[in-house]
């Protein structure tokens, strides 16, 4: 089994919150081997605490040493300029994200130069708007789940388990979406699924 956690996971982990024990177990299926479990790259470019951005790879390695996710494998997502981070992305045209963008972001534009348009932003090459680059992590979290195949996509983000959202990202190929507590039941006390 193919276990992505998204960002919200991580942020679990970090402030030690009501789901936190139950991820921990999730991330306890790498060490244990019975199970893969994978972050995002991307997540390395979503707003930690204070709004702050990671310096640089290396410091959000030292964050998933921390939270103790520090064996969970990388999975690259798309690159971005202004965005991903160098040598933890790929570069491989995808029909993908699109569909994933309109499916989650529908009202938001999917280029940035378009998003820039319609919000009436004036144009700074040193700074994505938030909301929009906050949507593009999102976007290329589920890209990665999708694109390498992973099994369950786990999150406490809304936005992903909305009755109208959830079905269609299934339809694209993301298997499974789940909050933590329903891997447990889910996948860990009926594992013969998989």
């Amino acid at each position: 089994m193919k276990i992505t956690l998204d960002n919200n996971c991580l942020i679990s982990l970090d402030n030690d919150d009501e789901d936190s024990s139950i991820i921990r177990q999730i991330v306890g299926l790498q060490i244990s081997k019975k199970a893969q479990v994978f972050v995002p790259a991307i997540a390395a470019s979503e707003n930690k605490q204070g709004n702050k951005q990671y310096a640089n790879f290396r410091e959000f390695e030292e964050f998933l040493r921390k939270i103790g996710c520090d064996d969970c494998h990388a999975l690259d997502p798309l690159a971005y300029a202004d965005v991903t981070y160098l040598n933890h992305c790929v570069l491989d045209p995808s029909e993908l994200e699109e569909p994933i963008h309109r499916i989650l972001f529908p009202r938001i534009p999917f280029k940035y130069a378009d998003y820039r348009r319609f919000c009436g932003i004036v144009p700074n090459e040193n700074v994505l708007d938030r909301k929009w680059r906050n949507a593009k992590c999102d976007v290329l979290a589920m890209w990665c789940h999708i694109h390498y195949g992973n099994d369950a996509f786990i999150t406490n983000d809304r936005n992903f388990h909305k009755v109208t959202k959830k079905p269609r990202l299934i339809g694209l190929g993301a298997k499974e979406i789940l909050r933590p507590r329903e891997v447990l039941n889910k996948f860990l006390y009926n594992h013969s699924t998989y």
